[in-house]
């Protein structure tokens, strides 16, 4: 288990009964940045994915590049 979220049980068990205002539980998009700050819109750049994946040839490290930012995309809920 995260210790975050090992913290997150432990507020909501100790701190659950109070009644605040804030909302904990934010979605995705609350989070999102704007589509001018969204770094995951951005072209692919061939340095930095050769830069991430070192051991790959440049070809399969833009593969491998562009398939991480899709999974994160995916795990947010940014769409596409």
């Amino acid at each position: 288990m995260h210790p975050l979220e090992t913290l997150e049980r432990w507020r909501r068990n100790w701190f659950g009964w109070l009644p605040l205002s804030q909302d904990w539980e934010r979605s995705p998009k609350d989070m999102a940045p704007t589509h001018n700050n969204d770094w995951l819109l951005e072209p692919i750049n061939q340095q930095e994915a050769c830069s991430l994946f070192p051991h790959l040839s440049k070809e399969r490290a833009l593969i491998q590049y562009q398939k991480m930012r899709l999974q994160i995309r995916q795990q947010t809920n940014r769409g596409y």
